[in-house]
């Protein structure tokens, strides 16, 4: 079982690292997902989600993709996205994924390992996946 401490990674390159872990075989437990990092301009990643998540089939509006607000849930469908197509296979490798928005109790003791080559610069902008959410509404 690897268990991998989010905190400061951006999230695209961590999300490909989880799913090629997965696709291997193993079960993935990520730790502190509201602190990962989502690169570029402030504005052109809220309006991104915006339009997810306000966006609606035209004919009945109540239908279409549902996008979370919530950060874990954020993480998981990017490493869901990055898995096989088949919905079996799909199926089968996300049951292996647990995803925290902070470290709980039981995971305490264990030692988490972090990347640092997938750690952000302080030159470039950033949101971490907790201020996307408090952005957009999300409540946990």
């Amino acid at each position: 079982m690897m268990i991998i401490d989010a905190k400061g990674l951006i999230g695209g390159r961590l999300s490909t690292k989880v799913a090629k872990s997965l696709i291997n075989g193993e079960s993935v437990v990520v730790l502190n997902a509201e602190e990962t990092i989502m690169t570029g301009n402030r504005d052109s990643i809220i309006e991104k989600f915006s339009i997810r998540i306000n966006a609606a089939v035209k004919s009945n509006p109540h239908f279409g993709p549902k996008y979370a607000r919530i950060p874990d849930r954020m993480f998981r469908r990017m490493v869901r996205n990055m898995l096989p197509t088949t919905k079996r296979a799909k199926e089968r490798l996300i049951k292996k994924l647990s995803v925290y928005n902070t470290v709980p109790k039981e995971m305490e003791k264990e030692k988490a390992i972090t990347f640092e080559m997938f750690k952000c610069n302080e030159r470039h902008s950033y949101m971490t996946f907790k201020e996307i959410a408090l952005e957009l509404g999300g409540r946990w």
